[in-house]
């Protein structure tokens, strides 16, 4: 069992390759140089009043961006809330007409009730004292000389002074 604990297998420097050096003078180690102090030259007045120029147009163009942005915010703040207002105005508006719906379909059949020919004939006959007509009660009549108008004057007008002219 000690062979198995053994690491021949895994031993990868047999293929390793040997270093061969290509030329023939020795190599010399460069000394890294230090880097020179960079040496500040004095600015003048017009470059320091260009620089302050452009600081102040960098520090306006970031002002006037935020300002626009905040208003374009506001702006979609502003519409989301006014959407949430009509929203609420036009339920409470559909719930209106729907009580006025209901109140209509309530007053029409009501309306229905009161004048159906039921409720007519027992009003007339119990609080007008009328009557219903019995058969021997309807009498009809025939006009053989046709129909007749008299005018002021005396002359008729009728069938018959039709049939003159």
């Amino acid at each position: 069992m000690a062979e198995y604990n053994r690491s021949e297998a895994y031993d990868l420097s047999l293929y390793d390759m040997p270093a061969i050096k290509t030329s023939a003078a020795p190599r010399r180690d460069i000394p890294a140089q230090q880097p020179r102090p960079a040496v500040k030259k004095p600015k003048t007045a017009a470059q320091i009043r260009r620089e302050s120029v452009s600081s102040a147009l960098r520090a306006l163009k970031l002002f006037v961006v935020s300002a626009t942005l905040i208003l374009l915010f506001g702006a979609v703040l502003f519409s989301k809330v006014s959407l949430i207002e009509l929203e609420q105005e036009s339920a409470e508006i559909k719930s209106k007409i729907s009580e006025a719906q209901s109140e209509n379909t309530r007053l029409v059949m009501q309306l229905n009730s009161s004048v159906s020919i039921e409720k007519v004939d027992a009003y007339a006959v119990s609080v007008l004292g009328m009557h219903k007509l019995e058969r021997y009660q309807i009498h009809y009549f025939e006009n053989r000389d046709g129909d007749k108008v008299v005018v002021a004057g005396g002359k008729a007008v009728g069938d018959e002074a039709k049939a003159d002219n």
